[in-house]
């Protein structure tokens, strides 16, 4: 019967009974129920402009939806979020910028987060680029800026997301040196653990939080490029490390401080090699998130804790169960990232502890999907060339590579192309190659790859390269023999 009535008739029958159910519906005390999402879904249905004539009611119904949008981010329903926000979009019509900017933008915002979360990235780039267009102020469109440096770095485009975060930070006011040499990495961390030797936990827990929001930005965006810096330019890690802790104690703590702390432990570790100052230090971090009852912070935290410091002092096992749970504690809240960087290092980490393979080999296969569902080709190909290695060892016959998603094939492609952009990347691929080997008792192949391996350089602190020391000396060992 719904299927004859006239289109006109439709619209207005929806209208209608929308108009009656949004009435005691307040945006300032959204209604949990699912009665409000069904109200909305009535009035959005009623798609003919003739109904939406009034301005007040169009601003009204467009902030509804952007509470409903913002309920489902909230939610990790960005899908479904995505369709509200655009309904609000429209409500406000192509003069919405002139009539209501600051509804505008936060529907914006709004639509830019859930197509992130849903790995739009094209779509990403349109709601960044209209808030652009609409604001000379940085501070209003820097949350979409913010937006925007997360989706190219996720979305295997890090070069363009660590650039679009420089510009961003000497806006903000935070100049940066143009290139950073090792003298000036042992001398920020020095002089930086100078400082940290006069405060006690206590007194971290109890400095000023910080109120100046330019400052603040400023270390949420270190804090989110750090992950695409690691893979590309790592030296920078200390520097915005120790920037983060002395803005936090000269200008007071933020939920976000915790990732200076926790990248000074990390570069206390791997560069200074003081294992004990690096893990006191890390701890502390963790307090700091607790202190601002930052609970969708945690999986963030558990991720970089447990794959660069913690597997230092507590078993190998303990980490890696670790960083499988912070992975689904990220999905929950939709920390795209962190859901890829935890499954990453979690499937790493329980090869090189010797757990069962047939259920890794299962791990890394749904990792892999999510990465591909997600879009986020930045993890995608370390990923691919470890599912090789378990397929090498549990006999599957599979190529990885031959996914859609995959622009590579193999993972000579992949050391050519990212050689001299992302060492780090072919690091760990040729860190697969070796691993392989070495059970498979090819040690000629395991000196030659770990040759090629120690070209990019190498890290006390990461996992891989401790091992690597443990498979040239078994190499050696067997050679000599």
């Amino acid at each position: 019967v719904y299927d004859l009535i006239d289109v006109d008739e439709v619209g207005e029958l929806h209208y209608n009974i929308g108009l009656q159910l949004v009435k005691d519906i307040s945006p300032s005390n959204f209604p949990t129920g699912k009665e409000s999402f069904v109200a909305i879904d009535q009035i959005n249905k009623a798609s003919s402009s003739v109904y939406f004539t009034d301005l007040s009611f169009r601003n009204h119904l467009a902030t509804l939806n952007l509470k409903a949008g913002e309920r489902l981010i909230e939610t990790a329903e960005s899908s479904s979020a995505l369709v509200y926000l655009q309904h609000g979009i429209r409500h406000l019509g192509r003069d919405g910028w002139e009539e209501n900017y600051e509804l505008c933008l936060k529907l914006y915002e709004s639509a830019c987060q859930a197509c992130y979360l849903n790995g739009f990235v094209n779509r990403v780039v349109f709601y960044a680029d209209e808030i652009d267009k609409h604001t000379t102020d940085f501070m209003r469109r820097v949350k979409a800026v913010w937006i925007l440096i997360q989706t190219l770095g996720s979305s295997g485009k890090p070069e363009m997301a660590i650039e679009k975060a420089f510009s961003a930070l000497r806006e903000l006011g935070e100049e940066l040196p143009e290139g950073v040499t090792e003298a000036d990495i042992f001398s920020t961390l020095s002089s930086t653990k100078a400082l940290l030797s006069t405060y006690t936990k206590e007194m971290i827990l109890n400095a000023p939080k910080l109120r100046d929001e330019r400052k603040q930005w400023a270390i949420k965006i270190m804090d989110n490029i750090s992950p695409f810096l690691f893979q590309i330019n790592p030296v920078y890690l200390p520097i915005f490390g120790c920037r983060t802790v002395h803005i936090s104690l000269s200008h007071g703590f933020c939920r976000d401080s915790w990732f200076g702390f926790l990248s000074y432990a990390h570069s206390v570790v791997s560069i200074l090699a003081d294992i004990d100052e690096g893990y006191r230090w890390a701890k502390i971090a963790g307090f700091i998130i607790d202190r601002f009852n930052a609970k969708s912070l945690l999986p963030r935290f558990k991720c970089v804790i447990n794959g660069g410091v913690n597997f230092w002092k507590e078993p190998l096992q303990s980490t890696a169960s670790a960083l499988t749970e912070s992975s689904k504690e990220a999905i929950a809240i939709g920390d795209v990232e962190y859901v890829m960087y935890g499954s990453s290092l979690s499937c790493v980490q329980n090869l090189l502890c010797g757990n069962k393979l047939s259920t890794l080999e299962k791990d890394i296969a749904v990792t892999v999907s999510g990465m591909v569902r997600m879009n986020q080709a930045y993890f995608l190909f370390s990923q691919l060339s470890l599912q090789k290695a378990v397929y090498a060892l549990t006999g599957i016959k599979n190529d990885p590579f031959d996914i859609k998603f995959a622009s590579m094939k193999n993972e000579t492609d992949v050391i050519s192309a990212f050689s001299a952009t992302r060492p780090f990347l072919v690091q760990g691929v040729y860190f697969n190659i070796i691993f392989t080997a070495v059970l498979f008792r090819r040690f000629d192949e395991v000196s030659e790859v770990a040759e090629k391996y120690l070209s990019f350089g190498q890290q006390k602190s990461r996992l891989q390269d401790l091992f690597l020391v443990f498979f040239q000396g078994l190499a050696a060992f067997h050679m000599f023999r």
